[in-house]
């Protein structure tokens, strides 16, 4: 083949990539689409629907301070304002941005190891199952990973020469970050710190430091503006990370987001109970960031009160931020692939492989190099994660930062290149990674058909309903809350379907006697 056709199908990569990695997600998405999941929204999902409901109804501006991020629920309800009450668009739009996130993480590999390392990483992020099903499942994550990637090539440009617009222009996409995940803020000391080894610390501050800090703050700013004219108060972008930093080091914490007795995780309570119980125990209303400090203080209690329970609860998030399972949050991609055939069942590429190459590829980076800001970026959301817990979701936005340290290391391998002898080191954090996860899978694949029997009700399927109870508790009886049942069995009187609510209700209590 002539040189000449070799360079233009090597140029054609970039349209392959997204072709391919959009088709796959495509596919998906449309499998999804035939499953019962959207039928009846579960936990975040549900709470972005209604959100963005209550925005077209009038409430544009809340009457408090932001809880949640609020980037996603204002999309959702613009989306519904142009193509009416359907997740399809939004879907399909993520399924491109993810697509999109393919071509920012090859250029990423490129930038730092080489072109053929970051073919290798465009190829893991297309193929990487969880961003699969991510992009089909209505929430911020897809959005939120594809902003981390598109901060990271952004700050290479700025860290590599670039003026004070390439410094404004990455902290601009720093502060659409944080819109999605609050946690992001924290990659832009990251990247200064990268800086600050390269240049020194009053050209850093007048040249780099300021273009970025207000090119962050301006995104953020409405979200401010609004928090204040809702609440009189200052809260930079939403007041939830006081009672979250609690559930993660709380004394029944076990940091994989469980909430203690006596919390309800159920979406109607998520905003006030932590607001009720702040203000019976100090005895007056509260604003907004009062109680976010309130639930902070309670979590600094504990650090401070068990410095040994705390270290052991920090050295076990660390675990499951490692390990290959994808810990559930809101919906169960282990669960979703093994019980319905969709391309997730595919030999895709896991966490087991992307976290075991990028561990590995952390190795080969050079400090002061551009590898090395992907280090510092990882290292910097990592830190911004364990304070807190771990599960998939939160996980999900650190990989464009380790795929493309884990492409340098494929194409090490693939080169026999010696350096990928550094990968060596990595070994204590392979084994990690590789150890099975210390769960109780059965009373995960439980809590899966628990949450259909949930999905089966509020869609009206009484025998589906009823079949997926018998699932649950042949799996582990443990996993049949009762007030889920009970909540079922009343989704399905209200839709007339009274024989098969007092059967779901019968079944129930057998299980419990």
């Amino acid at each position: 083949m002539k040189p000449e056709t070799l360079e233009k199908l090597w140029r054609l990569r970039w349209a392959a990539l997204f072709l391919g990695a959009f088709s796959l997600r495509a596919a998906f998405l449309l499998q999804w689409f035939g499953l019962p999941y959207l039928g009846a929204l579960s936990a975040d999902a549900w709470a972005y629907d209604r959100w963005a409901l209550e925005i077209l109804d009038g409430g544009l501006l809340r009457q408090t301070a932001f809880y949640q991020s609020p980037f996603y629920p204002y999309l959702l309800a613009l989306s519904y304002k142009l193509f009416g009450h359907s997740s399809a668009p939004v879907l399909w739009l993520q399924a491109l941005a993810d697509a999109g996130t393919c071509l920012l993480v090859m250029r990423l590999g490129e930038r730092a190891f080489g072109e053929k390392a970051g073919l290798w990483a465009g190829l893991l992020c297309a193929l990487y199952r969880p961003f699969v099903f991510s992009a089909a499942v209505p929430g911020k994550e897809t959005l939120a990973v594809f902003s981390v990637a598109l901060f990271a090539l952004l700050a290479l440009r700025a860290g590599e020469g670039g003026a004070w617009r390439a410094w404004f222009l990455c902290g601009l996409a720093g502060g659409w970050a944080a819109l999605l995940r609050t946690n992001a803020l924290l990659l832009l000391p990251a990247l200064l710190l990268w800086a600050w080894q390269r240049a020194a610390f009053r050209k850093l501050l007048k040249n780099a430091a300021l273009p970025l800090l207000l090119g962050a703050a301006l995104p953020i700013l409405p979200a401010t503006l609004h928090n204040f004219a809702a609440s009189r108060d200052f809260v930079p972008v939403n007041y939830n990370g006081g009672f979250t930093f609690f559930l993660g080091n709380a004394p029944e914490a076990t940091g994989t987001g469980i909430y203690p007795p006596g919390f309800s995780s159920n979406p109607l309570l998520e905003e006030t109970q932590p607001a009720q119980l702040a203000e019976e125990a100090l005895g007056r209303r509260l604003k907004p960031s009062e109680i976010s400090s309130f639930w902070l203080r309670k979590g600094l209690a504990f650090v401070v009160e068990n410095p040994g329970a705390w270290l052991k609860l920090t050295a076990a998030k660390f675990f499951f931020f490692w390990n290959r399972y994808e810990i559930p949050d809101n919906y169960d991609l282990q669960f979703v692939a093994a019980n319905f055939s969709t391309v997730l069942g595919w030999p895709l590429v896991s966490f087991a492989l992307a976290g075991c190459l990028g561990a590995a590829g952390l190795f080969l980076a050079r400090r002061k190099e551009a590898s090395g800001l992907l280090v510092f970026l990882f290292a910097g959301y990592l830190l911004s994660v364990l304070p807190f817990w771990v599960t998939d979701r939160y996980r999900l936005p650190a990989l464009p930062l380790l795929l493309p340290l884990a492409g340098g290391l494929a194409a090490a391998l693939a080169a026999r290149d010696r350096r990928a002898l550094r990968a060596l080191w990595a070994l204590p954090l392979l084994a990690v990674c590789l150890l099975p996860p210390p769960f109780n899978l059965r009373l995960a694949e439980g809590a899966g058909w628990l949450q259909l029997v949930t999905v089966y009700a509020e869609t009206g399927d009484g025998r589906k309903a009823l079949a997926a109870l018998d699932k649950a508790a042949a799996a582990d009886p443990a996993s049949v809350a009762p007030e889920v049942i009970l909540a079922a069995a009343v989704s399905l009187e209200r839709r007339g379907q009274k024989a098969e609510a007092a059967a779901l209700l019968a079944a129930a209590s057998r299980l419990r006697r």
